[in-house]
């Protein structure tokens, strides 16, 4: 290895899985090459760490995990979550006004680690996307009928779930409205072989590099030491600030824009073709 990497920084739903939420044989084979190599392989996501050890919870190699979309930052194993940044408690309440006026079903995720963190709704019925998603998630979710008004701690993110063009529209207006006072973006969201949509709005500070630096203050002098790989919006700021930005061959235009390579996409190992391209650098 001719570069002096060090850190492996991987998104998961449409990086390190395919699109049944499957890891592949050679995307597990290339992150245990990058971990022998002696990189540190910290996993990012916009899921709750519960969602994501789910699916990850059995890749049997050390890792650092951001969840949350960049909220929280946790040790290998869940030890201990050193970085969280949660929505100011006057602003969140506003945000969820703001998308139930529009009619939107919305979810808003506290933080409880080393409990799992719990996500509120003001009802169970909503959107078919948002069902499916309480559904997946059922044990985690509690109802609050006010939902602005009820008393919920460390509220990670206030996020709407659905799906069809009246949902992009009103998300658009919602995210127009709170401009920089939060950090906000739309993408997709995959919910048992089925593909919707989520908007979610984090603390204006919040992105999956910020929580990577917070983790490692060390990497944010050296950039250049860092690999990042990812698909959608919430990756934008990993892959422009990483010494090596690796776009999915899935990814949106504006990811590939900005990426320094664009691999095969989640159903063709990409993820593992551009790190055995980044190791053999």
């Amino acid at each position: 290895m001719s570069r002096s990497w060090r850190y492996l920084l991987v998104d998961v739903d449409g990086t390190l899985l395919d699109s049944q939420g499957r890891i592949s044989a050679r995307n597990r084979a290339a992150l245990a090459r990058a971990v022998e190599a002696g990189l540190t392989l910290v996993l990012a996501t916009g899921r709750t760490y519960p969602s994501l050890m789910r699916s990850a919870g059995d890749l049997a190699l050390p890792f650092h995990l951001i969840a949350n979309g960049g909220a929280v930052g946790l040790t290998p194993g869940l030890a201990s979550a050193p970085y969280v940044n949660p929505l100011p408690r006057a602003l969140w309440p506003e945000v969820v006004e703001a998308l139930e006026r529009e009619g939107l079903s919305v979810v808003v995720f506290s933080h409880r680690h080393p409990e799992p963190p719990q996500l509120h709704v003001s009802r169970f019925q909503g959107d078919p996307h948002f069902e499916a998603y309480l559904g997946r998630n059922a044990l985690l979710a509690r109802a609050a009928p006010d939902l602005a008004a009820a008393e919920i701690p460390d509220v990670l993110e206030v996020a709407a779930l659905g799906r069809g063009e009246r949902f992009d529209a009103a998300s658009a207006r919602v995210m127009e409205r709170f401009g920089g006072r939060t950090r906000h973006h739309a993408m997709v969201l995959f919910i048992r072989a089925a593909y919707g949509r989520i908007t979610e709005f984090f603390h204006p500070d919040t992105s999956k590099w910020r929580a990577f630096q917070a983790l490692f203050p060390q990497a944010a002098a050296h950039p250049e030491q860092v690999i990042a790989v990812g698909d959608e919006a919430n990756d934008m700021e990993m892959i422009r600030a990483a010494g090596l930005g690796i776009a999915m061959g899935n990814a949106t235009d504006e990811l590939k824009a900005v990426a320094d390579w664009v691999s095969a996409d989640h159903d063709q190992d990409g993820l593992a073709l551009a790190v055995e391209r980044a190791l053999a650098l």
